[in-house]
């Protein structure tokens, strides 16, 4: 089973990269498993993703009084994230379903994990140094919930 870790993020907005960093973070922790990282949304997924069984996401989301920055929120397939979803086109799900419909091979949606951030986010590559002290956290969090959702290969 082909299994691919994908961060999402803008690399020069601070934690509005975080989904970069986190996944960077997760690289080299699971056998079989890729990690890609994207600041893009649009048809190029469609090469990022290809020929994956299934893929977990990991994107920022904003800060909504329910959960403070630094909070993993697991979030259904179809539910949004700040790179999830773009208002000049078509969203992550549209495209994996349009990549279904012309006959690509996409990945199952195993997993989108928002982590929440402040409104703030000034320009630089580093994460706050909120976020920076949980990254660990945040790491450790996402990978023992990866570990339990990856599939066995089949024989």
């Amino acid at each position: 089973m082909k299994t691919l870790i994908l961060g999402m993020g803008n690399p020069i907005l601070s934690d509005d990269g975080v989904g970069l960093h986190i996944a960077r973070a997760l690289e080299g922790r699971f056998a079989e498993t890729d990690v890609r990282t994207s600041a893009l949304i649009g048809l190029n997924l469609l090469d990022i993703v290809a020929g994956y069984d299934q893929v977990f996401v990991i994107d920022a989301i904003q800060e909504d009084g329910r959960h403070p920055p630094g909070t993993v929120v697991k979030l259904a397939a179809g539910e949004g994230a700040l790179h999830l979803f773009s208002s000049h086109g078509m969203h992550f799900f549209e495209i994996l379903q349009l990549g279904k419909d012309v006959g690509i091979a996409v990945p199952e949606v195993a997993g989108v994990y928002g982590v929440a951030i402040g409104a703030d986010c000034p320009f630089g590559e580093e994460l706050s140094p909120l976020l920076a002290r949980r990254q660990a956290g945040i790491v450790r969090q996402i990978a023992e919930d990866v570990g339990c959702g990856l599939k066995a290969p089949t024989d």
